[in-house]
């Protein structure tokens, strides 16, 4: 039998998506009527393509998932997750400039 995690804990930046959301891109986000999700300018925000699946599997399997990030733009960081749906996945949410012990230890 297969073992598995107790808890999955996913950094965002980098790991969901391919950038910083406190440098490179401008919130605030909004999803377009075609189902684009775009910063303030326009420009076109993108998830890394597995990052559906990969939380799907995880919730199929049972294992809990978190998030774990130190980004200064925590409204633009949840407002993301709500965008691309990914919101229903994370059980519990530590987003907030300091230390990844922290983010931990709560």
């Amino acid at each position: 039998m297969t073992r598995l995690p107790k808890l999955a804990v996913f950094d965002l930046d980098y790991t969901l998506w391919p950038f910083w959301v406190d440098t490179h891109v401008d919130p605030p986000f909004h999803k377009s009527s075609d189902g684009t999700v775009r910063d303030r300018r326009g420009q076109d925000i993108r998830l890394y393509p597995e990052v559906p699946e990969i939380l799907g599997r995880l919730q199929s399997l049972g294992v809990p998932v978190a998030a774990a990030s130190r980004t200064s733009e925590i409204e633009g960081a949840n407002q993301l997750l709500e965008l691309f749906d990914l919101g229903k996945y994370f059980i519990q949410r530590e987003i907030y400039p300091g230390s990844k012990v922290t983010h931990f230890e709560r």
